[in-house]
């Protein structure tokens, strides 16, 4: 099978090119998304490049110098993909391997980030799956203990109501309200103090203990001002 992605039909006729070059980010990265969509939906190989996408914006993430290297124009278009493919486990789906070229041959690399989140969050929503992120203070939160039976006491009530069952909670609620299945990733950031923060697309839930304290901060900042 020859797998081909046209740039035109991806950024616009080139006659219109001119205009594309001050279209919104967003956008370009949408018809990117959109355009990788479409292709492994007609091969039937979605599963394995949403999960190649998800491990290459880990490594984007993590590791600055990859982050540099694949936007640095000194790189050739062969090591810039042998970046990519190094931080897979497998080897580079073809169809995602085509697709990289094309972003790097366009110009495009630079929003390489926002065009895989792109098309991560619009693959899951074809398949009625929301990805979310918990971040939590303490890890003690996710431990498996049962809760106490009986009143809570309201010292560490937090920790003690929700350590059993708050992913199980927070994945419930989302489940019941959009109808969609949640794939929940965990993450723990002792800078939040306590609580958690919740996040689901462009939607989130900050019960952190560091906002409550910088809202009162602010609170008291402000009230000084108007005594002043």
């Amino acid at each position: 099978m020859i797998l081909v992605l046209v740039p035109e039909l991806v950024e616009g006729a080139a006659g219109n090119r001119e205009g594309i070059s001050v279209m919104n980010t967003g956008i370009i990265a949408t018809r990117y998304a959109t355009a990788l969509l479409k292709l492994v939906e007609e091969t039937g190989s979605g599963e394995t490049v949403a999960a190649q996408v998800q491990a290459i914006e880990k490594a984007l993430d993590e590791v600055p110098d990859f982050r540099r290297a694949v936007v640095d124009p000194a790189v050739s278009v062969v090591q810039k993909i042998s970046l990519f493919e190094a931080a897979l486990k497998d080897s580079m789906a073809q169809e995602l391997h085509k697709f990289l070229e094309l972003l790097i041959r366009n110009g495009r690399i630079g929003d390489v980030r926002l065009v895989l989140t792109t098309f991560v969050t619009e693959y899951y929503r074809s398949r009625h799956i929301k990805r979310a992120r918990l971040v939590v203070a303490d890890p003690a939160l996710l431990d498996p203990e049962p809760t106490p039976s009986g009143p809570v006491p309201v010292e560490g009530s937090l920790r003690q109501a929700q350590r059993p069952a708050l992913e199980s909670r927070l994945r419930d609620l989302v489940e019941k309200q959009t109808g969609c299945r949640l794939i929940l990733k965990t993450e723990v950031n002792p800078s939040l103090i306590g609580g958690f923060v919740f996040e689901v697309e462009d939607t989130v839930l900050d019960a952190s203990v560091s906002r409550q304290l910088d809202f009162i901060r602010r609170q008291f900042i402000e009230k000084n001002r108007r005594i002043v």
